[in-house]
């Protein structure tokens, strides 16, 4: 039988947050270890305390997200302001001049949905999230409260179970020591040079022999007494671990609420700013018309213009 010792949190390591996949998993020390051996549920409390940094994580994602989208919205409102007054200054004319500017206008509506999904980021999501974190890991001293919570009942089922493995190596060791002394005993006894040091030696090798059948019987006790107490001690662990993977599972849960929540300002079929940018543009485009177009030029600066042609004009004697 391996016995373990115990080990602290922080000797526990777990993958970076880098990590994408259950399978990076196996990079940790405890992967692929019995949970129930001494000292193995630190991995379960790591992982509790583990949950209030990723939520700082992903408050920082989304934070530099926000300011990400506030600083396109800033670029394209410049951009718009820009040419809209550029497009007044040109000689651009008509319908085509009408489009154009609707063209320049909808950096202006593709900035209000950025800036939704900005304030959305800023207002709404983000608040939500460290709320959320302050809620599930409130802090005593160093550490979070649910994570003692859950050590001190770990701890709890554990003690009288750490005894039981200390007792069985203590007397599995006495066994083996006691298998060793008599090994010697009869290593002695077959070498001894004369009757009466065969014969005390043999006295000591029945001694020995009784000490190993002794020790035996202890060790196979003490193995017997931990099958008896194992299925207990396991149904107490397993009640405190389930009570971790519902506090991970409200946290998975929790993020993919929050996942959701940004999903719905990525959705551009049920955005109403996308959809009337793309109406008035498309009403806009539907109004142009070159051949309308030249024929106002035409009117007004072309061959249908009013020329003043020379007509003879009586001298006027100036005063």
């Amino acid at each position: 039988m391996n016995l373990f010792s115990r080990k602290s949190v922080a000797s526990v390591i777990l993958p970076s947050p880098s990590s994408s996949s259950p399978e990076a998993f196996a990079q940790n020390s405890s992967y692929g270890k019995g949970f129930y051996e001494p000292g193995q549920y630190h991995v379960a409390l790591k992982r509790c305390e583990n949950g209030h940094d990723l939520a700082s994580q992903l408050c920082e994602m989304f934070d530099e997200r926000s300011q990400i989208e506030m600083a396109y919205v800033n670029s394209l409102k410049t951009w718009s302001k820009k040419w809209h007054g550029e497009l007044v200054k040109s000689q651009e004319y008509g319908t085509n001049k009408k489009v154009w500017d609707q063209t320049v206008t909808t950096g202006e509506q593709m900035a209000d949905v950025h800036s939704t999904m900005a304030s959305n980021l800023s207002d709404s999501i983000i608040p939500k999230l460290r709320q959320w974190r302050k809620d599930n890991y409130e802090k005593s001293l160093i550490h979070y409260k649910k994570t003692k919570e859950f050590e001190k009942d770990f701890d709890s089922v554990q003690k009288s179970w750490t005894k039981l493995l200390d007792k069985i190596q203590e007397s599995k060791q006495s066994y083996y020591q006691a298998c060793k002394t008599l090994k010697q005993t009869e290593i002695n006894e077959r070498n001894a040079t004369d009757d009466d040091q065969r014969r005390k030696l043999a006295d000591k090798v029945d001694v020995a022999k009784r000490e190993v059948s002794f020790a035996r019987t202890k060790y196979e006790q003490t193995l017997k007494d931990m099958i008896d107490q194992r299925p207990h001690y396991e149904q107490q662990m397993a009640e405190v671990f389930q009570r971790t993977q519902q506090f991970e599972k409200k946290r998975l849960d929790f993020f993919k609420e929050t996942y959701s929540e940004y999903g719905k300002s990525l959705d551009i079929n049920n955005n109403p700013i996308l959809r009337k940018m793309y109406d008035d543009y498309q009403q806009n485009l539907q109004t142009h018309d070159s051949q309308q177009d030249i024929t106002w030029w035409d009117q007004n600066y072309g061959t249908q213009t009013n020329c003043r042609w020379p007509e003879f004009e009586e001298y006027r004697e100036e005063k």
